[in-house]
């Protein structure tokens, strides 16, 4: 009787230490950023703030970037005055490389021809049109066309606050 109660609690015991492994195997490490500083994990996306995002991306950005944030046709191809078309949005663009912050500073403002001030905008800021709320949304939508790893890069990118 008694090696049958041992014989259980080895059994119970293996199998505990069994799932403390896999979930210790499972569970991904800590991000950390470029300076060795431990940041948060990687946020969820907001699946009603992503719809809305893509609502407000089709009204308001789809003309230029594409129907589905691909970016105009030859987009890294500058045009006679050294512009470049609009890019994607997506993974194959380079979206995913810059912070929050800039992204949020470029559709709110716009992006002016610095080789040429006195041109129109390169791209007209947004700032009569969205609110704080709505380009949040598209960036949110923006992150939902990224893989993982572009996300966790672009993520580390904003907590460092670089540019």
């Amino acid at each position: 009787m008694r090696l049958r109660i041992e014989m259980k609690a080895r059994v119970v015991l293996a199998a505990l230490l069994t799932i403390f492994l896999l979930a210790a195997c499972a569970s991904e490490p800590p991000l950390v950023n470029q300076y060795g500083t431990p940041v948060p994990p990687l946020p969820a996306l907001d699946s009603t703030q992503v719809a809305r995002g893509k609502q407000i991306y089709q009204q308001h950005c789809a003309a230029c970037h594409g129907a589905n944030a691909e970016g105009a046709a030859n987009w890294k191809t500058p045009d006679a005055n050294l512009n470049y078309p609009a890019p994607p949005h997506d993974d194959s663009g380079h979206t995913w490389h810059h912070p929050d912050d800039s992204l949020f500073q470029v559709i709110r403002d716009g992006i002016p021809d610095s080789l040429r001030p006195a041109q129109p905008m390169r791209m007209k800021g947004f700032t009569e049109i969205l609110s704080d709320a709505d380009i949040r949304a598209v960036l949110a939508y923006f992150k939902s066309l990224w893989s993982r790893d572009h996300r966790v890069f672009q993520y580390l990118r904003s907590t460092e606050g670089g540019t």
